[in-house]
């Protein structure tokens, strides 16, 4: 028997209902309409049932699901906005002609909710600490300068090569475009040793990358650092994450090498293309992120 198709015991279902009307009765998370929609139908499905005294299963708390979703969105939409601040990498109050506006936390909601599949949530389930990230589409520059108002940074990386995403941004250095979604914002990972090369390749044909996990982008990681200062956490101080180039499928360059980011010595140092893939005897880290474009 699948788990949806379990039937409840009194206890299971009241537990449940609990869970649903809490989230409902909480007026500090501004709902969308169309979820709280949902979740105020398939609680009045329940009671229908109940009162006929009918047989109720896990599939039909379905909608809850859907709610702790949006409520988890909902909770971090300020922040990554405010995220954004540093540098006018965009800020909703200070408006850059030219820029495309940023999605609203209904919209956030929505495409994450229709866009997501329900491989790529597993995976976002795997995470140690999901972080939702509200993302432009516009030069790497900018999100350079956003890192360097939350702390300076040492500009000693090689330029990244201009990526599709960025074609259309890069003349103008404008917002094209948004992306949202979750990247794993743990401070530390586990590390593989192993051959770089080897490892990556063992990690695109695993079980992870074929449920849609990617790897964060440089742009990402570069937002994920800003927040980390900002939160006194900051991650990979004592480790390093391999990185995907921004808007690239593979994470291997056309060099053959590899992008990371970390922290070393005090000084926030985003690199791009430094590692060798048959590099020997290293710790491999995959930082993983499952975003969509809206």
């Amino acid at each position: 028997m699948s788990e949806a198709a379990k039937k409840l015991g009194d206890a299971q279902i009241q537990e449940r209902i609990n869970e649903a009307e809490e989230a409902l009765k909480n007026e500090k998370i501004k709902l969308p309409k169309d979820v709280f929609k949902r979740a105020a139908e398939g609680l009045m499905k329940i009671n229908e049932k109940l009162e006929k005294r009918l047989p109720i299963f896990e599939s039909d708390f379905e909608f809850i699901e859907e709610l702790k979703d949006a409520i988890n969105i909902v909770q971090q939409y300020n922040e990554a906005i405010e995220n954004l601040k540093g540098g006018n990498l965009y800020n909703p109050e200070k408006p850059i002609k030219g820029d495309k506006k940023a999605p609203t936390r209904e919209e956030v909601v929505t495409t994450l909710h229709s866009k997501l599949t329900k491989e790529q949530k597993e995976v976002i389930s795997q995470m140690k600490n999901p972080v939702l990230l509200v993302k432009p589409i516009t030069t790497w520059k900018r999100f350079a300068k956003n890192l360097n108002s939350a702390k300076k940074i040492r500009q000693n990386s090689r330029e990244s090569e201009w990526t599709e995403n960025e074609k259309d941004a890069c003349i103008t250095n404008k917002i094209t475009g948004w992306e949202v979604g979750f990247v794993e914002g743990e401070q530390e990972l586990e590390g593989r040793p192993g051959v770089l090369g080897d490892l990556i390749k063992e990690w695109q044909e695993g079980n992870l990358a074929k449920k849609g996990a990617k790897l964060v982008t440089n742009n990402e990681y570069m937002l994920l650092m800003a927040r980390s200062i900002k939160k006194g956490t900051l991650i990979d101080k004592a480790t390093w994450s391999i990185l995907r180039g921004e808007s690239r499928e593979e994470i291997i360059g056309k060099d053959r090498r590899v992008s990371y980011g970390s922290w070393s010595a005090d000084v926030i140092a985003p690199r791009f293309n430094v590692y060798d893939t048959d590099a020997h005897d290293i710790f491999v880290r995959f930082r993983l992120a499952v975003m969509v474009k809206i």
